[in-house]
């Protein structure tokens, strides 16, 4: 019979146990309804509409402090802020400890200007705080809108003697601090809140680099104060701030003795972060120095081999070609022999060895690598690079021997222009011709070009205008131009234009507008019914339409190369360009 009752007032019990949890999700179900109502009120403008909801719910679910927010909300809305304070202060009431309700509170009172109020509410919020130090920080942000930084300041030290802890609010004072116009005196308060496992030493490197020019000073002492720190998650922070900061060299002097301290895994993580940081931050030599480091401690030749390749990576960023040359050597050595990994590594190597190594070194490179890839794709590339480094060191004898075995378009190409160089004329343009069945179509238009127009003159113009373009194709350009200028003076009439032309040709593809402009100028006094002054007369007028003030001039330029050349190839575009800078008519 016990055990009957016993089983029916269990059953009883679970009922009514069910009957109040389905209560309670009815309730919340119904707020959640009324909350969303008032929302969409709010959103189509109905503010009284929304506003006689949410009291509703606030009537019906006290406790809540979301209804109170969206409230403070609306009657803000319609200019009446503080109808809200009495909601707040029968919530606070009920909830006294409620934080984020009191700091409701003060905003409120500090913008509807009740400062006596305001104050009175703050202090006792503190008073009832004991050590939540969430108190003093919201207090100090209210006190510092309403009063200024001291009265901040000074709510923030008393949260600080009340928490007994030396560094408790250290970051909220050195900003106050800052705020206040004395970021020295922020300094040992933003130490601080680095903190003994280093964790806060982004937050404060955003803080000294929010201060702009007055924190360069601020971020030496800094530094120093964290590098002489006898804990050592401080010495490690000063290093990862200063790369935070973009200090290169101030990263780089205080991570070394960092990662000398430490050992194993831990300083292959410090460096890798070090490493990836710099990378991303656009800090070259960091990156190479903490990429080099890593590579030195590798343990196993494919570990060296990911290192140095993004050491490659960051030293060519840095512009040191030296350490990405002897670091991609590394990757060589590191890959079987006859590999195609290791071929193209190869090949890569000699292109960072091309302004470096000794003529005998390069040619030495390019024969080694032609005896082990004699099919490489690479090789008529890396032999044309080398002969061009060569023949701009003067060597052309080196650069000769290096095409000597080598086919392809490339290599091609830098034999023509050796042969010009050379005053080999024919020589030139056959090899021209011969290169350009594996070029590019654009590449292939110049060469044909090049090699038409060295058929089409005298055998003095053709030689001076291969110099010339030998002198071009190193970069010579000054030379260049001077050499066709003077051989234009004392060649056949019929080549004089071709040649400024090409010239002028020249001048542009080098960034020399100014010359380009003289000899086309040249080429309209002297020789106004060459064929070529068509495309001098667009040519000029591009130029004086990029020049300040120079529209003008550009387009009476087109308007007398359209009414006098109506039949030349360049009229539609001369029109299009004339109708360009008109503008719309």
């Amino acid at each position: 019979m016990r055990t009957w009752a016993c089983g029916v007032w269990l059953l009883v019990a679970s009922l009514g146990l069910g009957t109040h949890a389905a209560a309670q999700r009815a309730g919340v179900d119904a707020n959640a309804r009324l909350l969303r109502q008032a929302a969409g009120l709010e959103a189509s403008g109905d503010l009284e509409g929304a506003e006689r909801v949410l009291r509703e719910v606030i009537a019906g679910a006290p406790d809540l402090p979301g209804p109170v927010f969206a409230l403070e909300r609306v009657l803000g809305a319609g200019g009446r802020q503080a109808e809200v304070l009495p909601v707040i202060a029968a919530f606070l009431q009920r909830d006294p400890g409620a934080a984020e309700v009191r700091t409701l509170e003060l905003r409120v009172l500090s913008e509807t200007g009740s400062v006596d109020t305001l104050e009175r509410k703050a202090e006792a919020w503190l008073t009832i705080a004991g050590a939540d130090l969430s108190a003093y920080r919201e207090v100090a942000r209210v006190y510092e809108q309403v009063f200024g930084p001291d009265r901040a300041l000074e709510a923030l030290r008393r949260g600080r003697a009340v928490s007994g802890r030396a560094d408790a609010l250290a970051l909220e004072i050195g900003d106050a601090l800052a705020r206040a116009g004395d970021p020295g005196a922020a300094v040992p308060e933003w130490v601080a809140a680095v903190g003994d496992d280093g964790q806060g030493a982004a937050m404060v490197a955003r803080r000294v680099e929010e201060l702009g020019p007055e924190g360069g000073d601020v971020a030496d002492r800094m530094l120093e104060a964290l590098s002489g720190s006898s804990v050592f998650a401080r010495r490690r922070a000063a290093p990862l701030m200063a790369l935070e900061l973009g200090m290169e060299d101030e990263a780089l002097e205080h991570a070394a003795p960092v990662a000398e301290e430490l050992g194993g895994r831990a300083r292959g993580a410090f460096l890798e972060d070090v490493g990836e940081r710099a990378r991303a931050r656009g800090l070259p030599a960091l990156a190479s120095w903490a990429y080099a480091a890593l590579g030195s401690d590798a343990r196993t030749p494919a570990e060296r081999r990911n290192f140095d390749q993004q050491l490659v990576e960051t030293a060519l960023a840095a512009g040191d070609t030296t350490a990405a040359a002897d670091a991609q050597w590394r990757v060589v050595g590191s890959l079987g022999p006859g590999a195609v990994d290791r071929r193209r590594a190869t090949a890569r190597a000699i292109r960072l060895e091309m302004t470096r190594a000794e003529p005998d070194r390069l040619r030495r490179l390019i024969d080694e690598f032609a005896a082990e890839f004699p099919e490489a794709p690479e090789l008529d590339d890396l032999a044309a690079r080398a002969a061009g480094a060569l023949q701009a060191r003067g060597d052309e004898e080196g650069a000769e021997a290096v095409l000597e075995r080598v086919v392809g378009p490339r290599s091609g190409m830098e034999r023509a222009y050796l042969f010009l160089a050379a005053g080999q004329v024919e020589r030139a343009r056959a090899a021209l011709m011969e290169a350009v069945t594996g070029m590019a179509p654009s590449e292939a238009t110049a060469a044909i070009q090049l090699a038409g127009l060295l058929g089409r003159l005298s055998p003095a113009s053709a030689a001076a205008l291969g110099r010339a373009a030998a002198d071009a194709r190193q970069a010579r350009v000054e030379d260049a131009v001077a050499t066709l200028d003077g051989a234009a003076d004392a060649a056949p009439s019929e080549d004089r234009a071709a040649l400024l032309s090409e010239g002028a040709r020249l001048a542009d593809a080098a960034g020399a507008p100014d010359a380009a402009a003289r000899l086309r100028t040249r080429i309209l006094e002297e020789h106004p019914d060459d064929p070529v002054a068509a495309d001098a007369l667009l040519a000029l007028a591009r130029y004086h339409a990029g020049r300040d003030g120079g529209r003008e001039q550009a387009i009476s330029i087109l308007e007398d190369l359209i009414a006098s050349r109506p039949d030349a190839a360049v009229v539609p575009n001369a029109r299009a360009e004339l109708s360009r800078l008109r503008g719309p008519s």
